[in-house]
């Protein structure tokens, strides 16, 4: 049996927990809105904001992910299962995302993945890759919960760069970021 290799991530975003919890839990299929890493997303059943909720996200035009919400902590976190798709080289993948509200406008997010790989030896490799892949939706995530504003493919560099500009506890609200 192969063992499962793990990712762990977190970012703080600047506004409250029920602010991210809806957006990324109650409209589970809007992940397109943050996620620069994919074209599009939409829902494939009318279970929102629910176990058993299902999205389809396309990472291009040839590739889609299937993921499904299996278990609910209160407001607390979610787990998903990707349960068809995927990204090259993976076998099975799993994740949860937690959220803490570390003041009254401050909330911090932690998302951790677990995968396989097929062939099982590129898993090393595909755990050097993955945080870089994270990590962008994760600060998509960031600007787009500050801003109101759409994360891309197109746009995600300069907000990367406009990211690592901030102090600590500042927010995109706060930065003027020009986006080409």
């Amino acid at each position: 049996m192969k063992k499962f290799r793990t990712v762990t991530l977190n970012i703080d975003i600047n506004t409250t927990k029920d602010k991210v919890w809806d957006l990324i839990f109650n409209r589970f299929g809007e992940v397109n809105v943050f996620n620069p890493l994919i074209d599009g997303s939409v829902s494939t059943n009318e279970m929102q904001g629910a176990v058993g909720a299902e999205r389809k996200c396309d990472l291009d035009a040839k590739n889609s992910v299937h993921e499904k919400i299996v278990a609910v902590r209160g407001n607390d976190g979610f787990d998903i299962d990707i349960i068809e798709g995927g990204l090259p080289m993976m076998d099975k993948m799993n994740g949860s995302f937690d959220l803490e509200a570390t003041s009254a406008n401050q909330t911090r997010v932690t998302l951790t993945m677990n995968f396989t790989t097929k062939p099982a030896f590129l898993a090393a490799i595909v755990k050097l890759m993955m945080p870089k892949m994270l990590n962008k939706m994760l600060v998509g995530l960031k600007y787009y919960l500050e801003t109101d504003q759409l994360v891309t493919k197109g746009n995600i560099d300069n907000i990367m760069k406009g990211f690592k500009n901030l102090k600590k506890d500042e927010g995109f609200q706060t930065k003027e970021l020009a986006l080409a």
